[in-house]
Formats: C-alpha cells, sequence, structure tokens
C-alpha cells in the first residue's frame, strides 16, 4: 500500500515538473518571438533592424507565431482545467491569457502595415493618374 502512494507521488511530482517544463518552454518561445517580431518589423517602430533576415526566416515566423499561439491555448485551456472556475482563472492567469490575446493582435499589425503600404500605392497611382491626366489636358490647349 505504501508503494502505490509513492508511485502516485512520484507521478504527481512528474506531472508538475512537466508543467513547469512546459510553462518554461513557452516563456522562452514568447521571449525569442518578441524580439524576432521586434528585429523583423523594426520599422513599426521607427528603428533599423538589428540584425538582416532573410525571405525564408520571416515566412518561418509566421509559422513560429502560429505554434507559440498553439501552446499557449494548450497552456491556457489546461490551466482552466486545473482551477474549473473562471474569475479566479482569470485572477490567477491573467498575463497567459494577455500573452495569448496579443499574438493575434501582433498579427493585425502587421495586416495593417499591409494595408498601409497598399493605400499608400493607390495614393501613388492616383496622384501619378492626376498628373497625366492634367499633362494630357494641357497638351490639347
Amino acid at each position: 500500500m505504501i508503494n502505490c502512494n509513492l508511485s502516485f507521488e512520484n507521478w504527481v511530482l512528474q506531472k508538475s515538473i512537466l508543467y513547469r517544463v512546459f510553462d518554461l518552454s513557452i516563456v522562452t518561445m514568447l521571449v525569442v518571438f518578441f524580439v524576432g517580431y521586434v528585429n523583423i518589423h523594426s520599422d513599426l517602430i521607427g528603428i533599423e533592424r538589428p540584425f538582416p533576415v532573410s525571405k525564408e526566416v520571416e515566412e518561418f515566423w509566421e509559422v513560429f507565431s502560429w505554434m507559440i499561439f498553439a501552446a499557449l491555448a494548450v497552456d491556457v485551456s489546461l490551466k482552466y482545467r486545473k482551477i474549473n472556475d473562471p474569475r479566479l482563472f482569470l485572477k490567477k492567469h491573467w498575463l497567459d491569457v494577455a500573452m495569448l490575446l496579443l499574438i493575434p493582435v501582433f498579427a493585425g499589425f502587421k495586416v495593417a502595415k499591409l494595408s498601409i503600404n497598399l493605400v499608400k500605392g493607390l495614393k501613388m497611382t492616383k496622384s501619378g493618374f492626376k498628373v497625366f491626366h492634367s499633362a494630357k489636358k494641357m497638351q490639347k490647349t
């Protein structure tokens, strides 16, 4: 009987260690993600790129951000299942929820950046078209 309790305690200890390792790996991935995000999208905050980045790295970063999002979603769901009380969960794990919500927000910044570039391109096209149209009018007179 004592051996069963010891094995159960070992199982609980191993499970606890796995949760800590999982949390630590997520925190490490988040740090790497935010440092890389600032490097790749440094023009959003008005600084030069500290490190050159190839197109392949930028494409990997898109996949990596969603991998982190999935890992955070699993982590948050496991923590919620453990507590099973929404108020206590948010009080205790608000930072995890905030990190989970920030990944899509940062993806939205990229979409906004593309939209801004599209609007700028359309404005340049419109200005060029106006200049062309004005020049055509001046030729007629």
